[in-house]
């Protein structure tokens, strides 16, 4: 069976996990929304009822459906760069030109400056954290974050993974009624990638991947603040967290100890401290291309995280530039052993002995 892939549905436990309290314990208002993007669609629009300057500033590495939702709001968009780290690079003159800061993490780690964020806090900028590349990240949301959005259904089975919170009050306006037709196709999409990870067929694996395309483009066209499904609420809120996060580390940990040393495909985070939960392994690769065919005719499927959003002009963001052109990543999620990790490290041993 392949290494990688969507997530299929996976067995949950009798207790809740006590997430969203993880996340933010002194949240005032949580929604369950359709998807991440309708989660942070919900926060911008509750956040312009106060905020009439309508000024972002966004990392200029990040998915297209991140700042379009700042487009289809209407904001007046600047962008950071980010280093070769994925750490931020902000301009400080820019604090007095916002009125809205977006922070992320990048897969599984946060990198965001804390004293920048509090400095823009400290002088009425409203923030947001989208905490999609952070979800399982064992650590509470940035303290400053007004705004806490996350789309979980990079991490698990559901078929509506979207959560916004609100540390201060309640939201002011009101989630609108989820599109049952994008559900149902989803719903399709994981009951056959869970009958593909039981059977190994890959039939059932091509109609999974075809189910979910298709649902992800109908999003692009629908997305707004649509509500969740109360069966994936049950699911986030009974998922196996604990055994995600434990399971996740040691791969990780396993992988960074035995891939070879290669100077052509460098990790990007090369240590993994307590506090992180890694959603992929990722890669910064001088030869992307190659590695990718190679990893996908070994059933190791990679991920690229993402196309250069179409509203950027990314030749003004070298750094970011270049992570987008070369980076790379590959699942170590709970799904896959250690045995799995070790076929992992045979396919880089493999592709390194060919340069």
């Amino acid at each position: 069976m392949e290494i990688g892939g969507f997530f299929p549905y996976e067995e949950l436990q009798k207790e809740e996990n006590g997430y969203i309290d993880l996340v933010c314990p002194d949240a005032g208002d949580v929604r369950h929304l359709m998807s991440g993007r309708c989660a942070i669609y919900l926060c911008l629009q509750d956040s312009l009822l106060t905020d009439p300057k309508k000024a972002a500033y966004l990392p200029a590495y990040t998915c297209e459906t991140v700042s379009g939702c700042f487009v289809k709001a209407g904001y007046r968009i600047y962008y950071y760069d980010v280093d070769e780290h994925l750490a931020p690079i902000f301009d400080e003159n820019l604090i007095g030109e916002i009125s809205f800061l977006l922070i992320c993490g990048y897969y599984g780690f946060s990198t965001y400056d804390e004293d920048f964020v509090k400095r823009c806090h400290s002088r009425g900028v409203t923030v947001m954290q989208d905490t999609t590349h952070t979800a399982f990240s064992p650590h509470e949301a940035c303290p400053e974050a007004d705004y806490i959005a996350v789309s979980l259904r990079k991490w698990m089975g559901v078929i509506s993974g979207g959560l916004a919170i609100k540390r201060n009050g309640t939201f002011k306006v009101s989630p609108l009624p989820a599109d049952m037709e994008h559900l149902s196709i989803r719903q399709e999409a994981l009951t056959k990638r869970e009958q593909y990870e039981k059977l190994g067929d890959e039939t059932l694996n091509k109609e999974s991947a075809d189910a979910f395309w298709k649902a992800e483009w109908m999003l692009r066209e629908i997305f707004d603040m649509q509500e969740g499904d109360a069966d994936s609420l049950y699911r986030i809120k009974h998922y196996p967290l604990d055994t995600a996060v434990q399971k996740r580390r040691e791969n990780y940990a396993w992988l960074l100890e035995h891939l070879p040393k290669n100077p052509a495909v460098r990790p990007i985070f090369p240590e993994l401290p307590e506090d992180v939960c890694p959603m992929f392994f990722p890669f910064l690769c001088d030869d992307r291309e190659s590695l990718m065919k190679h990893l996908a005719a070994n059933q190791i499927p990679p991920k690229v995280y993402w196309p250069v959003p179409p509203f950027i002009h990314i030749e003004e963001y070298p750094h970011a530039q270049y992570i987008y052109e070369h980076v790379m990543s590959i699942s170590c999620d709970q799904r896959f052993s250690l045995e799995d990790m070790a076929r992992v490290a045979e396919a880089f041993q493999a592709y390194a002995s060919q340069k």
